[in-house]
């Protein structure tokens, strides 16, 4: 079974993404926060995660979660698919897209907007996940 593991804060989200996801057949873990990273994510041993970029603790946690995974010979193989609010919550004047991934900046494989459409999410993992 394909085992999807989601690294959010936000409990109503993280409940929301597992009912769609194992409802849809996939195995869920969760994690947290991004406290002992590559750890957390080698004893789950994932196919795929979903990353949120603010965490309480720093609002760019999930920015330098995808960097060390990234960094990592073995962990970079996963795909990942940052799933966040930022452009809605940041006072920033200008937007996250998937046109600002790169292996310096955003190293993943995809930036979804939340809220996200459930049937979008799960075309997103599946062409991944191909």
């Amino acid at each position: 079974m394909t085992k999807i593991l989601i690294i959010d804060d936000d409990r109503d989200i993280v409940e929301n993404l597992q009912m769609i996801l194992e409802a849809n057949g996939y195995d869920v873990a969760v994690k947290w926060d991004t406290d002992d990273l590559k750890q957390g994510v080698e004893a789950v041993n994932p196919d795929l995660i979903i990353l949120d970029i603010m965490f309480p603790e720093d609002p760019q946690a999930g920015f330098t979660a995808a960097r060390t995974l990234h960094k990592d010979p073995v962990l970079s193989k996963v795909p990942v698919i940052l799933l966040s609010a930022v452009n809605q919550r940041s006072n920033l004047s200008f937007g996250f897209s998937d046109s600002d991934i790169s292996d310096d900046f955003m190293p993943v494989e995809s930036f979804i907007e939340k809220p996200v459409e459930p049937a979008v999410l799960l075309e997103k993992i599946r062409e991944l996940l191909a």
